[in-house]
């Protein structure tokens, strides 16, 4: 696989700074642990005693500790590496059109496998009673899964996927980033073999997706609008982990949990797997990627 055809790896070569493969899956870490400390600004909030505070708090707490994490990640890229925050994958050209897209299939992605299992009786959903409070704390939700579903593939995706490529190969750069982002996910409540393995063949979908576009903005869409939707639209869980806010259907799930995923979500599930390797293998990449 060649690498010399696409934008965003051509400006990784660019940067001054060339990092060691494994130094900057290291760094990729670093980044998205040390924008944990933003979270440190929440000591001086009052103390949630509500549920609607709650998610209000959990969506501050993602916009805090991922944005922190972006925040350091254009400090090494602008001032290490020297080169704009932009060279990542954000190109101007039609970016409006590219997110909105990213974003129409991720929800029609994570639509796909809840309606094949109503279809089977496997899932029921219950609408919920929505008042003006659920409608903030979905909007708030929303908020923070645009800025959390971002981060993750602006650090991945944008950032050290296009540095591996550049010092090895482009398939290296898949497989490494796709297995960092599986292990980014281990300690999550709930995780299974099926889960972990989803979530890696996510990955790979997304470095096609990110080769495809050869930028940034409909990857960031995509994942933020599945995460988002998954809980506050389908009210399933969202990796295992626990959203405060209310959705507008309330999940109910019945037989195997290799059908549904149980209590880590969709993510969990067989027919996630399926729907995945399919979207992976219909992407039509250019031929510097076919071997």
């Amino acid at each position: 696989m060649k690498n010399n055809s696409f934008l965003i790896i051509e400006a990784a070569k660019a940067g001054r700074k060339k990092v060691h493969p494994v130094f900057a899956v290291i760094l990729a870490i670093i980044f998205l642990t040390l924008g944990e400390l933003f979270m440190l600004f929440m000591l001086f909030l009052p103390k949630a005693e509500t549920i609607f505070m709650k998610g209000i708090y959990d969506n501050v707490r993602m916009v805090l500790t991922f944005g922190g994490a972006i925040f350091i990640l254009f400090i090494w890229v602008r001032f290490v590496e020297k080169r704009p925050f932009s060279s990542i994958g954000f190109w101007k050209e039609k970016w409006l059109r590219k997110y909105l897209k990213g974003a129409l299939i991720g929800f029609v992605f994570i639509s796909t496998p809840v309606i094949l299992l109503l279809l089977m009786g496997s899932v029921k959903l219950q609408v919920q009673h929505i008042t003006s409070t659920v409608i903030v704390g979905i909007v708030g939700s929303l908020v923070a899964f645009l800025i959390q579903g971002a981060t993750e593939e602006i650090i991945v995706r944008g950032w050290l996927f296009p540095v591996l490529s550049v010092r090895s190969r482009i398939w290296v750069g898949i497989i490494v980033t796709s297995f960092l982002f599986g292990f980014l996910h281990l300690l999550n409540p709930g995780i299974t073999i099926l889960s972990i393995s989803n979530i890696i063949l996510v990955g790979v979908f997304a470095a096609l997706y990110v080769l495809k576009e050869d930028g940034l903005w409909g990857i960031c869409a995509w994942h933020s609008i599945w995460n988002w939707a998954q809980y506050n639209i389908y009210g399933f869980a969202v990796s295992g982990t626990t959203v405060y806010s209310t959705p507008i259907f309330k999940s109910i799930t019945n037989g195997s949990e290799t059908l549904h995923g149980g209590t880590f979500g969709i993510e969990g599930s067989i027919i996630t797997t399926i729907l995945t390797r399919f979207n992976s293998k219909s992407i039509r990449m250019p031929n510097e990627l076919k071997v």
